[in-house]
């Protein structure tokens, strides 16, 4: 198989779609009479309008350099042309033969040699179309051309971090049909390696939100995944296999979605598919074992642990598939996690560990910890929230100024957990508090403005604390 016969996609829906656009009567001759393409273009185009699929390829084929430049120029003409179908029928055109016939988009890269904005520009120029046919499509060319000509060309960062900022805007979309298309696009990009460092850059925080947002959902509806949006999620969790091969991405994916964590376990326990099961394995295996330092490799180990990942993946360990070793890469995964995970548990975790697990990712925090309610832990933990000018005093206030109804819960622990300190430390952090007026504000504020009687209650609790201590 050819790399270039890889480029088509599974899409029913675009199938569809451009089934439709081929059996549109486009009126070349009078474009022609119009002054907006000339009496030779039109020719070449109407040639190919009744020739078989076979035939049509093979007069392209004889005459590649002239339809490549041809097309190439129509799309350049029509910037002003309000009809649409025409604009379709050509990115159709072109999309085909760059799935069909390799010679056809060698012929296209050729031009970059006399223009390096060639050819690509005519396709970026689309992407922000308010027709998702034709920005879909200009997507969908634009991709193959640019990993066609990454092999032989220094391409503009630039014009890939356009091509990266539509696809999240069509994953963001409410349409799934432009979502699955999208997402198996996204692949051809992120697998070359100077792309994916573009990824990077490039509001990497946004893009990769939209992909994590996919798993998120499916997983938060249970239904889904083990639903007909399995496809969707396989395709979307190999992206972010592809990512997990570099140890920055990898950090940030963590910090900025703890979450994910969390949904790749689930989706390895609850997922009827193999293949999604062994990817979810295979990503949790990259965020551990491909990382910058041991610290980084802690962090992602203790949230995973927190999220029950070890007796899951010693149930997973358990299961035929695996202990039979048939599946030899998900079989490596598993006893890599377990060995790995294990050694924590046994030799380094702490509760102390715990707790600073949930610090640094709030999402974690929740009342089934038993730090929370251990009078024994806040005792023997304490002076240790008095290190570095009370660090990690100021990471709970840094959560508790965070503003959204979805964090109320968590403040209503932090403030707990503030009283225990309180009650430990006494004045020491009483007067490290009242030394920052924007920490007792935040405190007065929480009790003045929020209408969750748990986190007034808390709030009130803590504000007399500090005044007892103060007078």
């Amino acid at each position: 198989m050819t790399i270039e016969s890889s480029f088509a996609i599974d899409s029913q829906f675009l199938a569809d779609q451009k089934k439709v656009i081929r059996e549109r009567i486009i009126p070349w001759e009078g474009l022609s009479r119009a002054n907006i393409i000339s009496e030779d273009e039109a020719n070449y185009i109407k040639i190919l309008e009744k020739q078989s699929t076979e035939n049509k390829n093979s007069t392209i084929a004889n005459q590649v350099k002239l339809y490549a430049s041809t097309l190439l120029n129509l799309l350049n003409k029509l910037d002003n042309n309000p009809r649409d179908d025409v604009l379709k029928s050509l990115l159709c055109l072109v999309n085909d033969l760059l799935i069909d016939l390799p010679e056809f988009g060698d012929e296209l890269i050729k031009l970059t040699d006399v223009d390096a904005a060639l050819p690509f520009e005519p396709f970026v120029k689309y992407l922000g179309h308010t027709d998702s046919v034709i920005k879909t499509l200009s997507l969908y060319n634009l991709t193959v051309l640019l990993v066609k000509a990454s092999a032989t060309k220094a391409i503009d960062d630039e014009i890939v971090s356009k091509a990266f900022r539509e696809h999240t805007v069509l994953i963001h979309g409410n349409d799934v049909n432009y979502k699955f298309i999208t997402i198996q696009l996204l692949q051809y990009l992120l697998i070359i390696k100077p792309f994916k460092l573009v990824y990077l850059k490039t509001d990497f925080a946004k893009n990769f939100k939209s992909l994590a947002s996919i798993i998120d959902y499916s997983v938060a509806n249970e239904n889904l995944i083990n639903s007909s949006n399995l496809q969707l999620i396989y395709n979307t969790l190999l992206n972010i296999w592809i990512l997990s091969f570099n140890p920055k991405i990898n950090k940030l994916i963590y910090q900025q979605n703890p979450q994910l964590i969390g949904d790749l376990l689930t989706l390895s326990k609850d997922s009827i598919k193999i293949k999604i099961i062994r990817i979810s394995v295979s990503i949790l295996k990259n965020f551990v074992s491909i990382v910058d330092s041991s610290s980084d490799k802690f962090k992602i180990i203790k949230v995973i642990l927190h999220n029950d990942g070890l007796s899951l993946i010693t149930n997973l360990k358990s299961r035929k598939i695996s202990s039979n070793g048939s599946d030899e890469e998900l079989t490596g995964d598993l006893n890599y996690l377990f060995d790995e995970l294990n050694d924590i548990v046994k030799n380094k975790l702490t509760s102390f560990d715990e707790y600073l697990t949930e610090l640094e990712t709030p999402n974690l925090l929740s009342w089934s910890s038993p730090t929370h309610k251990s009078s024994e832990f806040w005792l023997e933990n304490s002076n240790q929230f008095k290190e570095n000018n009370f660090k990690l005093v100021k990471k709970i206030f840094e959560v508790l100024g965070t503003n959204s109804d979805n964090t109320n819960l968590q403040k209503v622990i932090l403030l707990s957990d503030l009283q225990y300190l309180i009650g430990n430390l006494g004045q020491d952090l009483v007067d490290f508090i009242n030394g920052n007026k924007d920490y007792k504000l935040l405190i007065m504020n929480l009790l003045d403005t929020n209408n969750d009687n748990e986190l007034k209650y808390q709030s009130l609790k803590t504000i007399q604390l500090l005044v007892g201590h103060t007078y």
